[in-house]
């Protein structure tokens, strides 16, 4: 991560505050928001306590399976050897926004990525086809986001924004439009914001974890 231990020790402490989700995702997300938006660890070790779909989420693409008993396959050939370079990949990628230094905004696409996950295995074994193409094309169309309102930070501590997380659906439907909350205008209004990829986040420390290059 390009940090020693002892730097890091807040950031690792805060990772273990968090259970029952994927810690090297946890951990990624942790890390990106101390080291590039200086938010600390513990306040985003609370978001993720308050928000266990976020992990969810991301492991859903980052650690692919067809299905539940499905083994753990990489059909967006994030973890192949020479995938290298982190790009990001709009129709896939996750990121959470810190607006105003205080809110928390989290922006996944709409796209399904179970079913496009499956075309690109399914038209790798059998050499294209024309629900291959589709996925193709899916992966460079632009997409659409859907938003949630978190919470806020103050004087160290996260507010779970109540209304969103009892709105939320499977399908993540709750938007920042909807939360009568006048505040919510800051997702398209606002004097400073910081967006956090945080698929590329995780991507890059399973690449590390798996001993594969990683050229940020």
């Amino acid at each position: 991560m390009g940090e020693d231990e002892a730097s890091l020790a807040a950031v690792v402490k805060a990772a273990d505050a968090v259970a029952g989700m994927p810690r090297w995702i946890v951990l990624a997300v942790i890390h990106a928001f101390w080291r590039k938006a200086n938010v600390a660890p513990q306040v985003t070790s609370s978001v993720l306590n308050a928000w266990p779909e976020i992990p969810a989420s991301i492991e859903e693409v980052l650690s692919f399976k067809a299905g539940a008993a499905a083994e753990e396959s990489d059909p967006f050939l994030f973890f192949h050897p020479i995938a290298t370079e982190t790009i990001p990949i709009p129709a896939l990628d996750e990121y959470m926004d810190l607006v105003q230094n205080r809110f928390f905004i989290w922006k996944r696409p709409t796209i399904d990525r179970t079913s496009l996950g499956r075309a690109l295995i399914e038209g790798s074994q059998s050499y294209g086809g024309g629900q291959y193409l589709d996925a193709l094309r899916s992966l460079k169309a632009q997409p659409s986001y859907q938003s949630i309102w978190l919470g806020f930070t103050e004087g160290g501590r996260f507010f779970r924004n109540e209304r969103s997380r009892h709105n939320l659906r499977p399908t993540l439907a709750s938007s920042v439009s909807e939360i009568s909350n006048p505040s919510s205008s800051f997702e398209n209004s606002y004097a400073c914001k910081i967006s956090i990829n945080v698929s590329i986040a995780a991507r890059e420390l399973k690449r590390r974890a798996l001993g594969l290059d990683v050229v940020s």
